[in-house]
């Protein structure tokens, strides 16, 4: 790379080196020489990279008060009614997620550069080929890295590779440091995965799953994709930074054309067999895995971030699953409704689609993500309806109190954190996930059905709308109705070939496909809908009160009664005038209830603060990002 030659930070000292034989817990201990002699010595370096803090996306990864997954800043999710500062606009220099992001993103850069400056002492030394798999190793990490600070803080600071952060010179050198255009970085950062991809393997065999080549592509294609974006969507006259640039957006979509093409020319992946076991805890090493990092508690060395314990866990499961917590974690009434039904229609189009009876008719992914009422989970029939004050538990093999519904009729507090909007998490949910709630899923960063969808969308974009389009589509979704590509008597196939039409597919189907793996954040973000989407309120069940739960059951309203419009971003509004029944549906909390009012200021909030720390030592930032 030519500008980005980077070193950094949380600032000086932040580099750790492992110690650890399997590294999924590192024990970090100061950088020397020593511990950069032999190929094994940087090897276990690299492995440090795949601790789970280094990728971020659940509760108990970030280290500091458990903090929240990424999907809970979406329109996909809900904390009972409780919204967190970013959902409010109540970010700012010190805003925890952001701070964590920034100082564990330039530790990962810090050691990535420590290695490749290290191994340069010692080309000729170590057998070629190995070194120049570790060097792309940290190559491709580091670009990651950097990658995403652009996206969660805009312009990155760059510093030179070989910057001597052990040293009170190199310290002193980084806070003259200031920030780069990210518009004059990003084609180095793309670059980087060019360089890499032809060194790493396809596969590793038995070895520690690290960078593969299929990874370089795909991750490629998935910052190449998410800028490209940016270029088309984010205008002054939108609400956005005026990045916008019609020319620099078609090269980009072309990249990720491009690269997401690459992957799928690898033959290297397939779509796993049956959606709903992908995610489950004892599904390891999918052939759809492309970019993955296994959790294991038994190999963590005591790491509570290499599994997911704690709230990252319980707030997922149900009042009746035993967890010790409430349930916090809930998918949200606009994402239920973001399903197609069977036929392939968004529900206000639908004609098989009841809302009284709303996972009926769907989507399979809607029964695999959701919680079906009425239906075992976790050994507990699951089903908040107000009437139903018993429901059958297999694990004890009677009826026991419905926990699970906010009903009146329930006596006492046993039930007052039940889910408020009626809805618990299904996907990636088993019941390993039970005491000692300890579940270990691996982390999907990157999978093929995410090649294909972003290879779909970069076309769309370029308007080369074809059958390879049409094809990596439905393949995706056939696979959700457990058909072959070819049987399209078997599923909803996808034959639309108009660009806007086939944009909202495209949008409803990432959605649908991809609901709490931590992606949705990025896609509202790139597509500049979040300031639509992120100020509408959240939604749920009408209070635990007689009169208000009885008149919703005895009108008919269960479940949401009324059928919000579905916009050309696939994404539903229960106030629009169309909705029916949307009057009555509010007024005085009859039949549902606003839990929250949500605040998303654009273009401000596109972009998270640099933190306070940060400013203060870096004399050559002069400003944060816009509105902090």
């Amino acid at each position: 790379m030519k500008t980005i030659k980077i070193a950094l930070f949380a600032l000086a000292g932040s580099l750790v080196v492992s110690c650890s034989d399997l590294d999924l817990s590192p024990r970090d201990k100061a950088a020397s020489g020593f511990w950069f002699q032999t190929a094994e010595q940087f090897e276990l370096n690299l492995n440090a990279l795949l601790h789970h803090t280094y990728w971020p996306m659940e509760r108990n990864e970030w280290t500091s008060g458990n903090q929240t997954e990424l999907d809970m800043l979406t329109d996909d999710g809900q904390n009972r009614n409780s919204p967190g500062r970013f959902l409010i606009d109540g970010v700012n220099s010190d805003f925890p997620l952001s701070v964590r992001m920034w100082d564990i993103t330039y530790t990962g850069i810090n050691r990535c550069n420590k290695i490749i400056t290290e191994l340069r002492k010692h080309e000729g030394r170590i057998e070629q080929a190995r070194y120049d798999r570790i060097m792309a190793n940290a190559r491709f990490y580091r670009a990651c890295f950097y990658a995403r600070i652009m996206i969660h803080f805009g312009d990155p600071v760059v510093v030179p590779e070989d910057m001597d952060m052990d040293s009170e010179q190199g310290r002193e050198s980084a806070y003259e440091l200031t920030r780069s255009d990210m518009w004059t970085v990003l084609p180095d950062i793309l670059k980087e995965f060019d360089d890499v991809a032809p060194i790493l393997p396809v596969s590793y065999g038995g070895e520690i799953e690290r960078a593969t080549r299929g990874a370089a592509y795909g991750m490629k294609a998935r910052f190449a994709l998410h800028f490209a974006s940016i270029r088309k969507w984010d205008s002054v006259e939108r609400g956005g930074f005026g990045d916008d640039d019609p020319a620099e957006a078609e090269k980009l979509f072309k990249e990720a054309r491009d690269a997401a093409w690459n992957c799928m020319q690898l033959n290297a992946y397939t779509l796993h067999s049956d959606f709903g076991q992908l995610f489950r805890n004892a599904t390891k090493h999918s052939p759809e895995g492309i970019f993955n990092i296994p959790r294991s508690k038994a190999l963590s060395n005591d790491s509570k971030y290499q599994y997911l314990g704690g709230q990252a866990c319980t707030a997922k499961l149900p009042r009746l699953s035993g967890a010790p917590t409430c349930t916090t974690c809930l998918p949200s009434w606009y994402l239920l409704c973001a399903f197609l039904d069977d036929q392939g229609k968004p529900i206000d189009e639908s004609t098989v689609y009841d809302p009284h009876k709303p996972f009926e008719h769907r989507d399979p992914r809607c029964t695999y993500t959701i919680v079906e009422h009425g239906t075992q989970h976790l050994g507990v029939i699951f089903d908040p309806h107000f009437d139903r004050d018993k429901v059958y538990s297999a694990r004890e093999g009677t009826e026991v109190v419905n926990n699970d519904s906010r009903s009146y009729k329930i006596q006492g507090t046993s039930n007052q954190y039940a889910s408020y909007n009626g809805l618990v998490l299904k996907k990636h949910v088993d019941e390993d996930w039970l005491a000692p709630f300890e579940p270990e899923n691996d982390k999907l960063i990157l999978r093929y059905a995410d090649v294909l969808l972003m290879y779909a969308e970069a076309k769309i974009e370029l308007n080369e709308i074809d059958d390879t389009v049409l094809d990596a589509m439905n393949q995706v979704r056939a696979r959700a109705y457990k058909a072959a590509v070819t049987a399209t008597s078997d599923y909803p196939a996808i034959t639309e070939r108009s660009q806007d039409k086939l944009r909202t597919i495209l949008r409803i189907e990432r959605r649908m496909e991809f609901a709490f793996e931590n992606l949705r954040l990025y896609d509202i973000w790139r597509w500049r809908i979040a300031e639509k989407v992120l100020n509408r309120p959240w939604i749920g069940l009408p209070k635990k009160d007689e009169k208000l739960q009885r008149a919703y059951i005895d009108n008919g309203m269960w479940f949401h009664g009324a059928v919000p419009e579905i916009d050309e971003d696939g994404c539903m509004d229960f106030m629009a005038p169309v909705a029916k029944g949307a009057a009555d549906f509010f007024n005085s909390n009859a039949y549902a209830q606003v839990l929250a009012e949500c605040k998303f200021v654009a273009p401000k909030s596109y972009l998270w603060p640099l933190p306070t720390t940060t400013m203060q030592v870096m004399k050559n930032i002069k400003e944060n990002n816009p509105g902090y």
